[in-house]
């Protein structure tokens, strides 16, 4: 923590604050354009995390169901200044990091059993490349940081404050995984669920800078509304009676303006034909038949 003045602050300094500071007025401007675009939302609840166990508050996490599909959001914000915006380094996607995974209900004596024996409530699909939402060769974070200028005139640079919101967006999403594994209708529809990390801050406060493979700058620095950053990280579903764990594969998280939350909520979870860019179902039968054939 900087070290303050000793000076009184002052209703004025308030003021200044909540205009131009304030992560809270800035997380309601998210949640208001949210719940008016007929998503729900829980806001500043708790959870326990899951590395520390210690008790820890969320910004807001979203959920919008449309017939068989359904989309989780574990979402945090962060009121970057206009003077530290983020600039996030990327590399063209490789192959292996081009996927995302989605829950699926499992029925007992089915073919999406290998062993009927370690049967689980849920199971998981990997969609692959072509299908999935991270395209291969598209451009993916894999360094961020927030650029400033010292007193002194000297570039400064750091990810801390950041970093302190994408550690809790990844384990706020802990909880929304585990409600995954419990996502399967009364009646015998097949229904998929997808739970995605999301960071967002203003608008004109996101830059990239893409790399080729051996390490060139592509171009300059652009600003962008939305980047995608691979994390490849795995979350426990659930267990089953034999103590087998059902696991979900993160691919990424998504660090995104407040234009660029709102153009996905838009694209992606306000029609049945936008969700099925998550769910594809040319995607879902190759994963199916990949999970069959193991």
């Amino acid at each position: 923590m900087a070290k303050l003045k000793t000076d009184k602050i002052i209703f004025e300094d308030l003021v200044e604050y909540l205009d131009s500071y304030s992560d809270f007025s800035f997380e309601l401007a998210v949640l208001k354009m949210l719940r008016t675009s007929d998503i729900d939302c829980e806001h500043g609840g708790y959870y326990e995390d899951p590395i520390t166990k210690k008790s820890r508050e969320f910004d807001i996490r979203a959920i919008k169901t449309i017939q068989q599909y359904r989309v989780r959001l574990a979402i945090e914000c962060k009121n970057v200044r206009e003077n530290f915006p983020i600039l996030i380094s990327c590399t063209p996607r490789h192959e292996q990091e081009s996927y995302h995974q989605i829950a699926f209900p499992c029925k007992p004596n089915s073919n999406n059993f290998v062993n009927p024996l370690d049967q689980s409530r849920a199971g998981t699909l990997s969609i692959l490349q072509q299908h999935s939402f991270y395209k291969v060769g598209e451009p993916v974070g894999k360094s961020t940081a927030q650029v400033g200028r010292a007193l002194n005139g000297t570039i400064s640079a750091n990810d801390v404050e950041l970093y302190e919101k994408w550690g809790q967006c990844l384990s706020s999403i802990d909880d929304l995984v585990t409600r995954m594994y419990w996502d399967k209708d009364d009646d015998e529809k097949n229904s998929y669920s997808a739970a995605f990390p999301f960071v967002v801050v203003p608008n004109d406060r996101l830059w990239m800078v893409t790399y080729d493979n051996d390490g060139n700058q592509i171009g300059e620095p652009v600003q962008t509304n939305r980047c995608s950053c691979y994390i490849g990280k795995d979350y426990e579903m659930g267990t089953t009676s034999f103590g087998t764990r059902t696991r979900l594969w993160l691919s990424h998280i998504e660090i995104v303006t407040f234009e660029g939350m709102k153009a996905f909520v838009e694209e992606y979870l306000q029609s049945k034909e936008g969700m099925e860019k998550i769910f594809p179902e040319e995607g879902i039968l190759e994963a199916h038949y990949r999970r069959i054939e193991k």
